[in-house]
């Protein structure tokens, strides 16, 4: 069996995240986060906004689109980002990266990523901020794995776990290890969405 520790695949140094972080407030900068809709109408506990061909959104249904809330494309993926993910998971034409901001206070439900059209490839996320406390199982009725991601960890789902039910239970404060100067978490997800 596969457990969440093992879909950690390495950890970036302070200066990375530094600069990563950056590159995220600038995708922000043009494309600002938005807080999703559930299938029911109740908004989303995180915000978000994408980078790359492709981001995805939140409005009523899950989905894929070439341009953001304002109608406008998506910023142009940093490369850096797609480096990162190569090196993770291989080189695959990656067209997406999700950026979410979790407030210290925020989660994210359990789910599986199955708005991507070839559901075999490999999602990559690189961590930033405070620490996350991620659970996986392979469906409703299997054992709980956890684990606590923190900053600069890239995990990989791929193979198995890739359809996994996966969710971030909650924000953990790690105030002397995030390179954030207030409180929250940003993922940044890449995924060959289209």
């Amino acid at each position: 069996m596969i457990t969440a520790q093992s879909t950690i695949v390495t950890s970036l140094d302070r200066s990375v995240q530094l600069r990563l972080l950056e590159q995220a407030r600038e995708v922000c900068r043009q494309s600002p986060l938005v807080r999703p809709r559930t299938p029911n109408g109740m908004p989303m506990r995180v915000r978000v906004t994408a980078a790359g061909d492709l981001g995805w959104v939140g409005d009523g249904a899950y989905r894929y689109s070439a341009t953001d809330s304002r109608g406008r494309p998506w910023p142009k993926m940093p490369l850096e980002w797609r480096h990162i993910a190569e090196l993770a998971a291989g080189v695959y034409p990656w067209d997406s990266a999700i950026l979410n901001f979790f407030d210290g206070d925020a989660s994210l439900g359990w789910h599986r990523d199955k708005s991507e059209r070839d559901q075999s490839l490999p999602i990559v996320t690189i961590s930033l901020g405070d620490a996350a406390s991620w659970a996986i199982r392979a469906d409703e009725s299997s054992q709980i794995t956890r684990c606590k991601l923190s900053s600069g960890d890239v995990t990989l789902l791929y193979g198995e776990v890739r359809n996994y039910l996966h969710t971030i239970e909650r924000v953990i404060a790690e105030p002397l290890l995030s390179p954030m100067k207030a409180r929250g978490r940003v993922s940044i997800t890449l995924r060959v969405a289209g």
